[in-house]
């Protein structure tokens, strides 16, 4: 555990999601390959792959940056341009959008979580109020997390991380000043930058074993780098 900054008392702890509390890589990867296989079959679209999904959703994002902050909202309108481009109607369009997202978020929430994640949050929820906050679109409660007293979304409730809008929601609803929230995450633009330039306190989940110093988008230090979650329960508990 190595402090940056010194550690001020607080009465929230905030959570990133994806790649703080479970390994999201391997679930994102199969689950937009599931997507894109789905696609091909149910919407008769043979040609359909990887690399146009990609294309189809940067030409979204570009032509709608703020509206791809909400990663859910980004993936239909870039589901529903591909459909409209192939002729589909706009009936069809509805159903089979909503279709293929539903049959992703199934794929989205194949997540194998480490039990001293759920063991964490357990330790720490008589303790203090917990809240999520993500850019991704995982629901906690449907791989296992009923822990969290708020669960805050990028795009969906505010500009997504490293924007202040999620951070000061969660100060504006638990009637605390930010300084009060310590929030944890591992990536440093993000959930460090983010929260720091909030007012809040960070925690630096830093799992690749690297210096601070290799990292080129450091801009903003945080509060304290830890190496494992449970280090948490050294300053919380």
């Amino acid at each position: 555990m190595k402090f940056y900054r010194t550690l001020t008392p607080f009465q929230v702890v905030g959570f990133d999601l994806d790649d703080t509390l479970y390994d999201n890589s391997h679930v994102i990867t199969t689950a937009e390959q599931e997507f894109v296989t789905f696609v091909q079959q149910y919407c008769r679209i043979a040609d359909f792959s990887l690399e146009m999904w990609a294309a189809y959703k940067n030409a979204t994002a570009q032509h709608s940056p703020l509206m791809a902050e909400d990663v859910t909202l980004w993936r239909l309108r870039s589901l529903q341009a591909l459909l409209a481009e192939r002729g589909k109607s706009a009936v069809e369009i509805a159903g089979v959008s909503q279709t293929a997202m539903d049959y992703f978020l199934h794929w989205r929430h194949q997540i194998d979580v480490p039990s001293q994640s759920f063991a964490v949050l357990q330790q720490l929820k008589p303790r203090y109020k917990l809240v999520a906050i993500t850019n991704g679109n995982v629901d906690p409660v449907r791989i296992g997390f009923d822990q969290f007293d708020l669960v805050l979304r990028g795009g969906e409730h505010g500009r997504a991380k490293h924007h202040k809008d999620l951070f000061l929601q969660t100060a504006h609803y638990f009637n605390i000043p930010p300084e009060q929230i310590l929030h944890v995450g591992d990536n440093l633009v993000t959930d460090v930058q983010g929260a720091i330039q909030a007012g809040c306190q960070s925690v630096w989940l830093n799992l690749s074993g690297k210096d601070i110093t290799e990292f080129s988008e450091v801009h903003i230090l945080p509060t304290v780098e830890m190496n494992a979650l449970t280090d948490l329960l050294q300053l919380c508990v």
